[in-house]
């Protein structure tokens, strides 16, 4: 029972697990037991019986801590502990068959209960054996059929069954399907394909002998386990509900045969067997198909399926075709069955799937031509069978990603046929140099990164569809508000293949859905070719047409970056699957990138610097009375200044000297030159902090008893005659130095400089950039693309940053946390700590993590973002996608749904800053504090907004229970608190902290 739990599986949720039990009718909810914590006790354990928890009550699913079925744990949330979900739970969890009861209200009690189990039957040779059992199988692609196969109660000498029983099995193996409905099943059939050896490798819904098989009946079969319950409508009439677990969900699929109009009150008889179907269907969790004969004709009861999200398969990819699966005009076996000879669609495959796992990629009619060498027209059945495939969503998560403008799926006519489109365009169309001459299915779309997968996707999905033709017919319009849109008019053949090639990639992403929802019509294509004030005044400019007709082949993936028009990304071949990436126009230069983000310095700006350092030499040799000794830190030290970059000084100082005082010295020295000027006395490491001429300096101070005038190299520096403060202002060049020294040894440096600018590029674009918010600062980012260098497999060679860029990722990707990351064996050495989420540790001891400050939520993110840029990265290096999608912005409104915003708002800019400064100290205290008293993830925006007086914070959150938002706004509170508490003087900033969604958050900002 280990086995799933070693492997690290991911567990359901205590919500998910809770309805499993409650709803799964071969559970018997009483044996189980919840185990869960109080809010007011939280030193011990409470238990309550599951059949007496309210799912809507006061206790959060958050303080479940275990489910236990009489003396066994069966979900533990501490241990990671789930058996539920393998379903290798004790025997007392599970019910007899005759007790099969799912819901709680004595209505649906009564419902259920009458589907009652039974058992499927599996060939274990040298016979066929009843199993009780449902194993979770893998697979990409279902397919599932349906057969009323013509049983010979009527007219049996005329409807020829042995002829026809060997024609229907090799249909049936033909078909190669995993799960088979057939209907009108007697006897002689079931023995007929119990003899064949493909059957033996299906499980059925019915014992050898037919013993519960009346004179014809419901039969499945299936290649993948199932259980199977059944409900009798009547004596002669049931339903077969099997139950699968397929890609670890849930499945329900259920066999009906619905009463024929032969009965009376057929339609009253159809729709009561339909409800009782939908209402046992409603409390079974997972995907749900029904398939079978419903001899139903048109839109009866469409209007009941609709409202319990149920689609019709064969509507959804054939909008325009009749489908009919009774046609006694064609099949003369259904003309003598029928009573009035009209054609109907009787056999359907509905579905029903509201998480989108599978796409329906194609159905169609099968055993619907005549059998040869009859001496009359005969055929397989009555009706024809259908068969449809369904595709598993191969990246759920594609679905997840809201869609940009920048993107589109769309059809290209052949350049051949552009001339006159062009004519046209380069006259009337304003969009002519942005767009090509197209046809959207789908814009917007998916960012361009994302565009190898949902290519995959798409091709998996149109393997099944072959190409078509499009005619363009003639000139239409579409009117707006103050203007006319003209288009070509595009005519497939067949007609509905536009509208199905459309739908079946609006399935695969749903959310992409502006093309279909844009207008009452829905779908619409179109080519457009100009724009006009108004109708008539389109038609009496546009020049006469005549009709162009083009294959369709393949469809294209384009995006645009910036300005630039749209270009093709990759192309997708109908009917193969095939899918070309169009390469060569997607590889960008890398450093043009990072330096776009962070430009280097041009030498007028770098002679620009060193100016204002001459400038601060003299006056800290003015404050001292001696050359001073004075160091660079950080970025400057390391050659990786930008234009944004302040200068970051120390200056070495007489131990018998105020740190204090020299600053306030050196300021008053420098109070003319200074556009701005603060002392910063309460950091870790005083910190004089200047702007001048437009460029940031900070100075630190180090107080020291060595004879500075003869300590030459900061190296030789001991840490003894330094104060601990000030020890740490020389940690800070010491550290800078080792970076050097252990890069250099392994690559050239000029390497290891662009690489961090590209990676500092890259945090900033995706918003995981300062160490005040939980992620990293500059320094940890440096010690990390050291790190990565200093692993590079090549030795001593000048590798292209590119490659430098991909490994750097995969490192960190692939890395195993629990293992501090250092330069040093001292540091690698570091006992890691229980808050040390990502331990990447200084090379100098005593050593220390850098990454102090990240919490549990920003070490998710921090992870989640260098899987991305791995797998990203590994793209842009092949060439699939251009360097730009790595850095892409991320939109913060986006990432989380709610909100909390701190805003101070004051007229004094001095009393801004101490906020400012305060906050940046304190910020990830209340991260951390909210993490850890609600356990919520927290996404913080990595910069302080500043609006007019206003500065705000605001940190995204990830809320699990409403009740939550009280304790957010108490707990922000008491930070505002302590903010006053600590800063008693600054009376006049005004506080206000709200928790707000997307809709109202641009308004707090403002």
């Amino acid at each position: 029972m280990s086995k799933p739990n070693s492997e690290k599986q991911k567990m359901a949720t205590s919500r998910e697990v809770y309805h499993r039990i409650v709803w799964d009718g071969r559970l018997n909810a009483n044996a189980f037991t919840i185990g869960y914590r109080d809010r007011r006790w939280e030193e011990r354990i409470w238990e309550k019986p599951l059949i007496e928890w309210q799912a809507d009550g006061d206790i959060p699913w958050h303080r479940i801590r275990y489910f236990r079925c009489q003396d066994t744990i069966v979900w533990d949330r501490d241990r990671h502990l789930d058996l539920v979900s393998t379903d290798e739970l004790p025997p007392t969890a599970w019910v007899t068959p005759a007790q099969v009861q799912i819901n709680n209200s004595d209505t649906t009690k009564s419902t259920i209960s009458t589907f009652k189990a039974r058992p499927v039957y599996e060939y274990i040779s040298p016979s066929w054996q009843p199993v009780d059992r449902t194993i979770s199988t893998k697979s990409n692609t279902l397919k599932i059929v349906s057969l009323n196969v013509l049983c010979d109660t009527y007219e049996s000498e005329i409807i020829q069954t042995a002829k026809r029983i060997p024609v229907i099995a090799a249909h049936l193996r033909s078909c190669d399907a995993d799960i088979i409905a057939l209907q009108e099943v007697t006897l002689p059939l079931l023995e007929f394909l119990l003899t064949q050896d493909w059957v033996r490798d299906y499980f059925i819904s019915e014992s050898p002998s037919g013993s519960t098989l009346p004179s014809h009946g419901i039969l499945i079969l299936s290649k993948l386990p199932f259980t199977l319950v059944e409900h009798e409508y009547s004596q002669h009439k049931r339903v077969l509900v099997g139950t699968w677990l397929v890609n670890d969900e849930q499945l329900q699929v259920a066999a009906v045969h619905l009463t024929s109009d032969r009965a009376r009150n057929a339609i009253e008889k159809r729709t009561h067997q339909i409800s009782i179907l939908l209402e046992y269907l409603k409390t079974q969790p997972g995907d749900c198909a029904i398939i079978g004969d419903f001899n139903i004709r048109n839109d009866e009861l469409a209007e009941i399926f609709t409202e319990n999200n149920y689609i019709d398969v064969w509507q959804e990819l054939h909008p325009e075709s009749a489908g009919y699966t009774f046609d006694p005009q064609q099949n003369p076996l259904a003309a003598l069955m029928s009573l009035t000879g009209e054609v109907a669609r009787l056999d359907r495959i509905l579905w029903r799937d509201e998480d989108k796992r599978w796409i329906p990629q194609s159905i169609e009619l099968f055993a619907n031509e005549a059998i040869p060498d009859t001496e009359s027209t005969l055929y397989p059945s009555d009706h024809f069978g259908i068969k449809a495939v369904l595709r598993s969503s191969i990246d759920l998560s594609l679905q997840t990603i809201p869609p940009v403008y920048q993107s589109a799926v769309v059809l290209i006519p052949p350049a051949e046929i552009w001339p006159p489109i062009q004519t046209i365009r380069r006259r009337f169309d304003r969009r002519f140099d942005r767009w090509m001459p197209h046809i959207n299915l789908l814009y917007g779309f998916l960012p361009a990164e994302y565009f190898e997968s949902a290519a995959n996707a798409i091709a998996q999905a149109l393997r099944e569809i072959k190409p078509f033709a499009i005619t363009l017919e003639n000139f239409a319009t579409f009117t707006h508000h103050s203007s006319c849109t003209a288009w070509l008019r595009p005519v497939a053949e067949p007609r509905s293949a536009l509208h199905e090639l459309q739908s079946i990639l609006q399935q695969i992403f749903p959310q992409c859905n502006e093309q279909s929802t844009k207008s009452s019509a829905g779908f619409t294509p179109h080519l457009s070719v100009g724009q006009f004030r108004t109708a008539p005044a389109a038609i009496s400019q546009l020049p006469e047409w005549h009709p162009l007709t083009f294959p369709v082949e393949s469809i294209a993936l384009i995006s645009r970056q910036g300005d630039e028009p749209f270009q093709v990304r990759y192309l997708v071949e109908l009917g193969t699957a095939k899918v070309e990436c169009v390469a060569s126009k997607l590889v960008s230069n890398l450093m043009q990138i990072a330096n776009k983000l962070a430009p280097e310095l041009s030498p007028e700006q770098q002679k620009h610097r060193e100016s204002i350092l001459s400038v601060l030499e003299q006056a800290c040799q003015e404050c001292l009375g001696f050359p001073p000794s004075l160091h660079l830190l950080g970025s400057a030290r390391l050659g990786v200044q930008t234009l944004h970059s302040d200068i970051d000084a120390m200056c070495l100082i007489p131990a018998d000297l105020s740190a204090s005082a020299f600053l306030e010295s050196v300021q008053q020295k420098l109070q003319d030159l200074c556009e701005k000027a603060i002392l910063v006395e309460d950091a870790i490491v005083p910190v004089l902090r200047m702007q001048i001429e437009g460029v940031g300096l900070d100075l630190l101070v180090a107080r020291t008893t060595h004879d500075i005038a003869k300590l030459k190299k900061l190296q030789e520096a001991l840490p003894e005659k330094f104060d601990p403060v000030s020890w740490k202002a020389v940690l800070g060049c010491l550290e800078a130095d080792a970076i050097v020294q252990n890069v250099s040894q392994r690559l050239p440096f000029e390497s290891f400089q662009k690489l961090l600018r590209a990676v500092r590029g890259w945090a900033r674009s995706r918003q995981i950039h300062g160490n005040a918010w939980g992620f990293l600062g500059n320094f940890t980012w440096a010690l990390l693309a050291a790190w990565s260098c200093q692993n590079y497999p090549q030795d001593m060679t000048f590798p292209e940053t590119e490659n430098l860029l991909v490994h750097f990722f995969q490192n960190l990707s692939q890395h195993d946390w629990i293992q501090p990351i250092s330069l040093s064996e001292a540091g690698r050495n570091y006992r890691v700590l229980p808050r040390d989420w990502l331990p990447i540790i200084t090379a100098i001891e005593p050593c220390q993590n850098s990454a102090r400050n990240v919490s549990r939520s920003t070490a998710k993110i921090l992870q989640s973002e260098f899987d991305r840029a791995a797998k990203l990265a590994e793209q842009a290096l092949a060439g699939k996608i251009s360097w730009e999608s790595i850095f892409e912005i991320i939109d913060l409104h986006t990432q989380t749904p709610q909100f909390l915003v701190l805003t101070a708002t004051t007229a004094n800019e001095n009393d801004r800053e101490i906020y400012s400064g305060w906050l940046l100290g304190h910020i990830i205290g209340l991260v951390i504090d909210l993490e850890k008293q609600l356990n919520i993830s927290v996404r913080p925006w990595p910069e302080i907004i500043i609006k007019n007086n206003t500065n705000s914070a605001v940190l995204g959150l990830e809320i699990s229970e409403t009740s939550q938002l009280v304790e957010i706004e108490e707990i922000a509170k008491n930070f505002v608190n302590r903010f006053n508490y600590q800063n008693i003087s600054n009376r006049d900033i005004k506080w206000e902290t709200v928790v707000c969604d997307r809709a109202t958050l641009t308004q707090h900002l403002n």
